[in-house]
């Protein structure tokens, strides 16, 4: 079975495989309609999507969880945080209407609480837990993994205002609480964090 971490993501946008004996956890979900592009880039890295057991959105924005639906209708089960739960039905009103999008049904989802995400990872042979960090948007959320690692989505070191800002900064610091060292985004490379912990000290107070 696979071990490690695998990047599959496309079209300027990362998804993540974490795999363990149990097999992969998928975070984030692709662009609507493009189901082809995503099993062609898993279909280049020999993955076969009965190798997908579960999957975890870091926030429901348009280009991360676009594909939900289609991998839930090939039984790969959508892990939601009890946080994120109001954006879900607000993603269909982000996506024009000529896109093939198919909306998220309530099958084959589990929702958890933060205070769950231990336990749930460990029974997927995964140490670490899930956490909230709002900033880019009210629903995001990381998986942290007990090695130092952290997968962010799009948590950025500039918000768009100063409330934000703040938020921006209170999850960097949940971050560093957890012992992170390195961050794999939603959109770049990996990344240390201890470089964009400056670039946070160094935001000014509007940044716009």
């Amino acid at each position: 079975m696979p071990f490690g971490i695998l990047n599959v993501g496309y079209d300027s946008t990362n998804y993540y495989l974490v795999g363990s004996t149990y097999g992969f956890l998928l975070v984030d979900a692709g662009w609507p309609g493009t189901w082809g592009k995503l099993l062609a880039t898993l279909k280049r890295h020999d993955v076969d999507l009965a190798q997908i057991h579960s999957m975890l959105i870091t926030h429901y924005h348009p280009d991360h969880a676009g594909l939900v639906q289609e991998l839930k209708s090939k039984g790969i089960q959508l892990i939601v945080a009890e946080e994120q739960q109001p954006a879900i039905p607000l993603l269909k009103s982000l996506i024009k209407p000529e896109v093939n999008y198919q909306p998220i049904t309530p099958e084959h989802t589990t929702i958890i609480s933060l205070a769950q995400s231990r336990e749930w990872l460990a029974s997927i042979a995964i140490a670490g837990e899930i956490i909230h960090t709002p900033g880019h948007s009210a629903d995001s959320i990381s998986l942290v993994l007990d090695q130092g690692i952290a997968f962010t989505g799009d948590l950025q070191p500039y918000a768009a205002d100063a409330e934000s800002q703040a938020l921006v900064e209170n999850s960097f610091q949940a971050l560093r609480e957890r012992g992170v060292e390195w961050l794999y985004p939603g959109h770049g490379p990996m990344r240390p964090l201890i470089y964009t912990s400056q670039q946070v000290k160094l935001c000014p107070d509007d940044p716009s």
